[in-house]
């Protein structure tokens, strides 16, 4: 059993705005034209005898697998810490710079690769400051409660999860915060944290505040006032920053952080909607080509038809070649001893599929307060459909693969992912 030691740091990862496009919506084909606040990358360093884990929470909507391997390439390069010993989970704003979620939108990799050497400067910081201490670890008893079910369902999370690392003299190091919603409310074409913005607004590099996106993929903001985009940031952002900071700056610490420290990753073959009709899939390309060349350049129509398309296309030449619609994607499980659990998720994770997840943890003996299960996590593929959802139909289950230019699930999808961390929990 080892002493487990920790150290925390926040960088700002803010673009400069020359031809910034932002992510989060198909619709958004021009540059940003502003900066509403600065976005950050943060990072908690976990240290078991020098065997170290990172585990980041970044001010962007995803990344693609292209730019996840960019990403941690770049970490790994200043740090030495290898890529199965990084987590980047990410808030999911949808006005930060494209990230290649949306497929051939506008991605400036230089950018994307500063990200990463920033996030790896963050790490050494954060490494270098590891230091043994306690946390202390709630379910507070506020809740998020400007949030609800998009689709019209009763599943929802508004638990807001904490936890607070003091160092052995009793100073507070570093924050932790979880919850699930959608960062949804700045629609302008203006650079943002979204409702996160508060989290960070409290945050700083001498004391982190860690935010960990969870199971809100069909979770968005609910708006009961009359209210500009900036005061319901306000509103919904200080639902969590506020009782956050308070539960943090109420511990006193305690024992020391013990236990061995587990890392599963493993690269996963998640089952995919079988697309093997080929006369059929040419039919929908004649549809859609018939569709796209019908429209005058400007009309946004031609945009999305565009998109339908490309979509049907890239189905169309797994056919003809044979290939599977399957992908294969990183899972990741983090522990220590029982003392704390993090999941990683690589899609956008919705509501039942991390009660899943959490209740797995929650069997071989974690405390629920101390799982976080984090959806946006390393790569994001998509949105995790449970089967329930497929009876309900829609975006979530349907069109969304389109955008991201991938396979759509099937019902055998959110199973496997559930499986391979029930599997994981049985080991640590």
């Amino acid at each position: 059993m080892s002493i487990i030691k920790c150290g925390f740091a926040d960088e700002i990862i803010t673009p400069e705005l020359n031809a910034t496009f932002l992510d989060g919506y198909g619709h958004r084909v021009t540059p940003a034209t502003g900066i509403r606040d600065d976005l950050h990358a943060k990072v908690m360093a976990v240290d078991a005898d020098g065997e170290i884990n990172l585990i980041f929470a970044i001010d962007l909507l995803g990344l693609s697998p292209r730019l996840y391997d960019l990403v941690t390439a770049q970490i790994s390069g200043l740090t030495g810490i290898t890529k199965d010993r990084i987590s980047l989970v990410f808030i999911h704003t949808h006005a930060a710079p494209q990230v290649g979620t949306l497929d051939e939108m506008p991605i400036n990799f230089d950018y994307i690769a500063l990200v990463g050497e920033k996030c790896g400067r963050a790490a050494l910081r954060a490494m270098e400051r590891a230091c043994p201490g306690s946390f202390e670890f709630a379910i507070l008893p506020e809740e998020l409660k400007h949030s609800f079910n998009r689709r019209g369902r009763p599943f929802i999370d508004r638990r807001i999860k904490a936890a607070a690392f003091r160092d052995e003299s009793g100073k507070l190091r570093g924050v932790i915060t979880n919850a699930a919603c959608h960062a949804v409310i700045n629609t302008e074409f203006t650079v943002s944290a979204d409702w996160l913005s508060e989290i960070n607004a409290i945050s700083s590099d001498e004391l982190p505040y860690l935010f960990f996106q969870g199971r809100g993929a069909d979770i968005n903001p609910y708006r009961e006032e009359e209210l500009t985009i900036d005061q319901f940031i306000e509103v919904l952002g200080k639902e969590l920053s506020e009782p956050a900071k308070r539960f943090a700056e109420a511990t006193t610490g305690g024992n020391l952080l013990e236990g061995a420290l587990n890392s599963r990753y493993e690269m996963v073959r998640i089952p995919m909607m079988a697309m093997t009709d080929i006369d059929d899939l040419k039919a929908q390309v004649k549809h859609w080509e018939d569709a796209h060349f019908s429209l005058p350049v400007g009309d946004w129509n031609k945009h999305y038809y565009l998109r339908e398309l490309q979509w049907t296309r890239h189905m169309l030449a797994l056919a003809e070649k044979g290939e599977t619609n399957d992908i294969t994607v990183p899972l990741q499980l983090v522990t220590v001893g029982r003392g704390f659990a993090f999941a990683f998720v690589p899609f956008e994770l919705l509501t039942l599929p991390g009660d899943r997840i959490e209740a797995a943890l929650a069997e071989v003996g974690f405390d629920p307060a101390s799982i976080f299960v984090c959806g946006y996590a390393n790569s994001v593929n998509g949105y995790l459909a449970p089967p329930e959802e497929f009876e309900v139909g829609g975006y979530e289950v349907g069109g969304a693969a389109h955008w991201y230019n991938i396979s759509q699930t099937s019902t055998e999808s959110e199973p496997a992912v559930v499986a391979w961390f029930k599997e994981m929990a049985k080991t640590v």
